[in-house]
């Protein structure tokens, strides 16, 4: 029997089996945070750019919509015409987004968007994006359309594809609960997380000036061209071997450094000695950029150079390589609770609300939750 709600919100999802299907509905939201979206935003921005051409328009004909029964006058979510949408094979990559109206006449609003989507080496976790601030996430907020979220995610994929999920805190502690529920507990939650940390920014008003004078000689800091590549994957190994369980062997570390490069994604703080010998310091890597704002996703020493200030330097001149010669108007990273060394490096460069300091908005905290008994990706 129908399911009477004293709420006027209705909550509804929609399927998307490509990126341009994802833009079409979404980029506009995405653009207007486009610090907080940097999780799913540029990958979908790639994966398009990829995506055959059709003459007539693909978003159109994919838009697929599920909708539940959260609305005052709607019907419980068992009806079979809502699966009417599910197509027979489900794709390798597929996003959802969830929509909230209210009323019959108010237009429809981005709440949250989730992403199961590969990468060059293996399966991404599942990501989550949330349309709103921090600070509505609460538990009356998400529960139903966390609920929708979830089963509609379980109709679409094997339990065990889902090896993680990372996003805002509140919105992944409150998914996990709900997955674990949704899956009979077959695949409990691993009790530390994989990664807890404080998404941050910095902007050309916040980055600081180096104060260290000239480079010494032999010194340099620049893009990683081929002649990096050995000590460019190195490095990814040696970053690779404190991240787990997302280890590389050192073949994948190959591949990953092989990427970068040829992507423009590496910048090096190579040092040189009169023999002619060089020896990478430090790597830094952008590997999420969209129009306005680029992401820092890897910042790796070498153990021999470390407390020499090579990776503060090397933060700051790609920083500043991005905010003032790429235009970008926000570079963003993620920095690990427990990190710090690293928190403290980050400040420095003027990266926001860290080391105690006031947070402003866009400022918040993550985490990544890892389940058992199933197939782990990597990123």
């Amino acid at each position: 029997m129908p399911i009477r709600r004293t709420s006027l919100d209705t909550s509804f999802i929609r399927f998307h089996d490509s990126a341009s299907s994802l833009l079409s509905s979404c980029q506009a939201h995405f653009k207007a945070r486009e610090r907080d979206s940097n999780i799913i935003y540029p990958f979908a921005l790639k994966t398009k750019s990829q995506e055959p051409s059709s003459p007539t328009s693909r978003s159109n004909a994919q838009l697929r919509t599920y909708i539940t029964s959260s609305s005052s006058s709607g019907t419980d979510s068992d009806s079979e015409d809502e699966y009417r949408d599910i197509p027979a094979k489900i794709p390798e990559q597929f996003w959802l987004s969830l929509w909230t109206t209210r009323g019959r006449t108010s237009s429809a609003k981005l709440d949250i968007v989730l992403s199961c989507t590969k990468g060059p080496i293996g399966d991404y976790p599942v990501f989550l994006y949330s349309n709103v601030p921090d600070e509505c996430l609460t538990q009356d907020f998400l529960e139903s359309r966390i609920e929708l979220l979830v089963t509609r995610l379980k109709s679409c994929v094997s339990s065990r594809r889902v090896f993680s999920v990372f996003g805002p805190a509140p919105l992944t502690r409150a998914f996990v609960m709900a997955w674990t529920t949704a899956t009979n507990m077959r695949h409990m939650p691993i009790a530390d997380p994989y990664y807890a940390a404080k998404h941050t920014f910095c902007t050309r008003e916040t980055l600081s000036s180096d104060s260290y004078g000239p480079l010494p000689a032999g010194h340099s800091m620049r893009l990683a061209d081929w002649s990096d590549l050995k000590r460019g994957a190195e490095l990814c190994f040696g970053f690779a071997v404190g991240s787990e369980p997302f280890v590389l062997s050192e073949d994948g570390a190959v591949l990953e450094a092989t990427g970068m490069i040829k992507n423009g994604q590496m910048f090096v703080y190579n040092i040189a000695s009169q023999d002619g010998h060089i020896e990478t310091a430090s790597i830094v890597c952008v590997t999420r950029t969209s129009g306005s704002v680029s992401a820092i996703t890897k910042v790796y020493t070498n153990p021999d150079h470390r407390g020499r200030k090579y990776a503060e330097r090397l933060v700051r001149h790609v920083s500043h390589h991005l905010l003032f010669e790429a235009k970008k108007s926000a570079v963003v990273l993620f920095v690990a609770h427990d990190n710090k060394a690293a928190e403290k490096v980050y400040d420095r460069v003027g990266f926001a609300g860290l080391c105690g300091k006031p947070r402003p908005e866009g400022v918040s905290d993550w985490i990544e939750i890892g389940f058992e008994d199933t197939d782990l990706g990597h990123w």
